[in-house]
C-alpha cells in the first residue's frame, strides 16, 4: 500500500496515534458485548491494528525511530480521556502521576 499523500511525518504519526487508541476502544466496547457483536467489534479492533501497522511502516520511511517512537506513548493520554468521557471510570492520583510520568519522559527522550 503506497501512501504518497502521507509525506508529513507529524500527520502519520497522530494517525497511527488515533488509529491505535480506537482499536483499544474497540476491544473495550467488544468487552461489553456479547455474541456476534463483542466478535465483530473484536474484528473492527484488528482491522484498525492491522491499518496503524502500515501506516507506521510507511512513517518509519520519513523519519528515525529514535525520534518518533516516544510519541506512541501518547495514545495514553486519549485512553484516559475516553475512560472518562465515555466509560465514566474514575481518574485516581496514581493514573494522574503515571500520565504525568509518561509526559515527561516523551519530553526528555524527544529532545
Amino acid at each position: 500500500m503506497k501512501l504518497a499523500k502521507f509525506s508529513n511525518p507529524t500527520l502519520l504519526l497522530s494517525l497511527t496515534i488515533f488509529i491505535q487508541s480506537f482499536s483499544f476502544l474497540s476491544i473495550k466496547y467488544s468487552t461489553l458485548q456479547t455474541g456476534f457483536v463483542s466478535f465483530l467489534l473484536l474484528i473492527v479492533a484488528f482491522g484498525f491494528l492491522g491499518l496503524r501497522a502500515i501506516l507506521w511502516q510507511n512513517l518509519l520511511k520519513l523519519a528515525d525511530l529514535s525520534h518518533i517512537y516516544p510519541f506512541a506513548a501518547l495514545v495514553q493520554v486519549l485512553i484516559l480521556f475516553y475512560a472518562i468521557m465515555l466509560f465514566n471510570e474514575p481518574v485516581t492520583l496514581n493514573n494522574v502521576i503515571g500520565l504525568l510520568v509518561m509526559l515527561t519522559g516523551i519530553y526528555f527522550m524527544s529532545r
